[in-house]
């Protein structure tokens, strides 16, 4: 059988079968807010009391609260000169211009019950029998709304448990220095997010020596923090077995019981790391750097040493084993070590001369202290990328070495 489509669009009939079909609840009314025509789903939708709608205004046939409790139409409660509804179909009526999905929250007495909703209307005029009407369409997003608040609320929580746990990243750092006068150290940490991959540490061995370390872990947020954390009680109990030994642990001992310890399989990460043991009294420093850019040695004169043997990042399996070297240290040379975050932004984010650019700034801190070339460095690399948010974990460690005392 062929359809006729003119005759489906003259069909009364038809056009009511399409209304009562559309999901989003319509309903016709006038400038008063006096309903004349609605739909099925209008009646699913705010579930009134009886079906005979027509002529009575929308708040008395929603159940909207204001009219319930005032016992008053749409337009004469205390709380109508604010309803955004109320204004919008008004200006829909007399501009003769539709509103596209505004938000409405109320509450809607359903049953009897008062039920908070969350709606999206939109507004057309209309005309018909040339008296200015409104069409109206009005569509439950309460689901919606309500899994946007429960997704808002644990989202606040996930905040504030990650700035409970920078708090707690922020406290495996150093707090005091070791209590040896030939050694002054200064330092600054900037995670990219509330907690970060890097992290730091400075130990006092015994009565000659001291050790540091830096360490990068390959991405960020938590569980780049928690490899991190992981590290620090690996090498915090190594510092303390060494100490129970009497002996430190020398840089590529230690190298390559992390390589031992954190294998990619075990962690599916990689991180790098640097790690210094300088003895006190000689200025002999041993160091080994496992991918992490190198340490430097600055100093009196302009001095500036790049110790840049090294070996692959922690986590390959490295054969044959990572090694140590050494370097001397005189009166007033200071070592730094740093994380790449920190060169990345020496410049255009990531550009080659950024590496330069922070060499050129360290050979003119040269003669500084420790606590003066961490603030100078810190707020030159702030100032150029004019003090936006990191996208890399920053820090750095300045440990200044003053010549043994006795």
């Amino acid at each position: 059988m062929t359809i006729d489509i003119k005759k489906l669009k003259d069909s009364n009939k038809f056009l009511n079968l399409l209304l009562q079909n559309i999901d989003a609840a319509i309903f016709i009314a006038d400038k008063n807010l006096k309903i004349h025509q609605f739909n099925g789903s209008f009646l699913t939708l705010f579930n009134p009391s009886g079906s005979n709608l027509v002529d009575i205004t929308f708040g008395s046939a929603s159940g909207c609260i204001n009219t319930v409790k005032e016992n008053k139409p749409c337009g004469e409660t205390s709380a109508c000169k604010n309803c955004i509804l109320k204004q919008s179909l008004l200006n829909t009526v007399l501009n003769q211009e539709p509103h596209e999905k505004k938000f409405l929250e109320r509450i809607f007495y359903i049953k009897g019950i008062p039920v908070k909703k969350y709606l999206e209307f939109t507004s057309r005029p209309i005309s018909f029998q040339n008296q200015k009407m409104i069409l109206v369409f009005v569509y439950d997003i309460t689901q919606i709304e309500l899994s946007k608040i429960k997704l808002k609320q644990k989202q606040e929580q996930i905040d504030i448990d990650l700035k409970k746990a920078g708090e707690i990243q922020k406290t495996l750092l150093p707090k005091n220095l070791p209590d040896i006068p030939s050694i002054r150290a200064d330092w600054f940490f900037e995670p990219c997010l509330t907690v970060g991959g890097d992290i730091f540490h400075l130990y006092k061995e015994n009565e000659t020596h001291i050790s540091a370390y830096i360490l990068d872990v390959c991405g960020h947020g938590i569980s780049a923090a928690l490899i991190a954390v992981t590290v620090k009680q690996f090498l915090d109990h190594l510092h303390a077995q060494g100490l129970s030994n009497g002996t430190p642990f020398q840089p590529e001992a230690i190298l390559n019981a992390l390589e031992n310890e954190f294998p990619f399989q075990r962690f599916d990460c990689f991180f790098t790391i640097a790690y210094v043991l300088l003895n006190v009294k000689t200025g002999v420093a041993a160091y080994g750097s496992a991918g992490h850019v190198p340490p430097l040695v600055i100093g009196k004169s302009g001095k500036f040493e790049i110790l840049d043997h090294h070996g692959s990042i922690i986590g390959l399996g490295q054969d044959p084993p990572l090694s140590q070297y050494k370097t001397q240290l005189n009166p007033g040379d200071k070592i730094i070590l740093y994380t790449d975050g920190l060169i990345d932004y020496f410049g255009e984010k990531g550009a080659d001369p950024n590496k330069e650019n922070f060499y050129t700034s360290l050979k003119q801190l040269s003669d500084k202290s420790a606590s003066q070339v961490v603030e100078k460095i810190i707020s030159e690399q702030k100032n150029i990328r004019d003090n936006k948010e990191a996208e890399d974990d920053i820090s750095l460690l300045v440990i200044e070495y003053n010549g043994f005392k006795e």
